[in-house]
This record gives C-alpha cells, structure tokens and sequence, in this order.
C-alpha cells in the first residue's frame, strides 16, 4: 500500500528545495526520467525494494545509472530516500510533484479523450472554450479511447464535459428503457 502522506512530504520538501534554487522545471524532468527508468526497468524496481541489498550499494547502482543525466540535487535526494529506507516510493513522487509543480506554476490540468487523433485546429477550440473557466496556463493531456465511439470528454478538475457518442446512445436507450408509452392504445 502506498503511503500517500510520505510520498505528499517528499514530493513537497524537493519542490520546495527546488523553487529556491530555481530549478523546480530541471527538478521536474529528472524526476521523471527517474520515474520512467525505474518503472521501464524491473531489475532496478527489483534492486531498490530488496532490504538485503545493502543502502551504499543502491546508491552506487542509482549513480551509475544517473550521474550525468539528472541534476546533483535530484541525485542526491534520490540518496536521501534510499538512506531513509524509501526506495520504494521514488517512481510515485512524480505524480505529487507534477501536481503541486502546477499548482505552483498556476497550470491546469486538462485531459481531453477522443475516439481519434485531434487535429491542432480542433484542439486549440477546446483549449478557447476551457481559458473561459480557468486561470493560468492550461496543459493538454490528450487520451485516445475508442470505446466513445466519436465526440469527446472534456476532465478538469473535478468536472467532466462529456460530449461523446457513447454516452449520447446510452440515454437514449435509458429514455426508450424508460418510457412507459405502448404502441397502439
């Protein structure tokens, strides 16, 4: 189980560190390309969440596959995690860090699900309609699910704009389920 009040503290201590050094952005792609090496690559998951392997070896293996590629700071709270035995929840603290990133940076989260593709045209006509309701910069995150069948869901927040198909054929057939009209009386 996740220990969502850790992960919460770690990924606000790191920002904060980040935001008076000024490399909150450089803070956020190391942890990502930290994030995405540990999920892509099983036998370092493996390394990381065994508690025999000993700390100072982790940490080596953690260097050597770092060092170079991500800031001194981002390495060296990656250490600090590993010596405070979390390992474990390195791979989680990007989602908290994004969302407390965006908040600091005034961004919101858009996420906009079609059946296909949308062109940029189509895109930035969204983006129009959604600058009306929100404040700050606005980041697209475009999800493809063809289960919708054709229109679109709009998720921001806690609200949902939902323009597809699919749930268009579902209250017509809720409505004919429904309707206590018999033919022929």
């Amino acid at each position: 189980m996740k220990n969502t009040l850790l992960i919460r503290r770690y990924s606000k201590a790191f920002l904060e560190f980040a935001i008076q050094h000024n490399m909150e952005d450089e803070g956020l792609v190391d942890l990502e390309l930290v994030s995405k090496t540990i999920i892509e690559n099983r036998e370092l998951r493996s390394i990381l969440s065994q508690p025999f392997v000993l700390k100072s070896k982790k940490k080596t293996i953690i260097r050597k596959v770092f060092e170079g590629k991500i800031s001194n700071v981002t390495l060296r709270f990656v250490h600090l995690m590993i010596e405070n035995n979390h390992p474990e929840i390195i791979h989680d603290i990007i989602d908290t860090y994004q969302k407390l990133y965006n908040d600091y940076k005034n961004i919101s989260e858009v996420t906009i699900t079609t059946a296909v593709a949308i062109d940029e045209e189509k895109q930035n006509r969204i983006v129009g309609f959604i600058k009306k309701k929100t404040k700050g910069d606005i980041k697209i995150i475009n999800k493809i699910d063809k289960n919708i069948i054709g229109g679109f869901i709009i998720n921001y927040l806690d609200y949902q704009y939902d323009e597809s198909i699919k749930t268009k054929l579902n209250n017509l057939e809720s409505l004919f389920t429904n309707n206590l009209y018999i033919k022929g009386y």
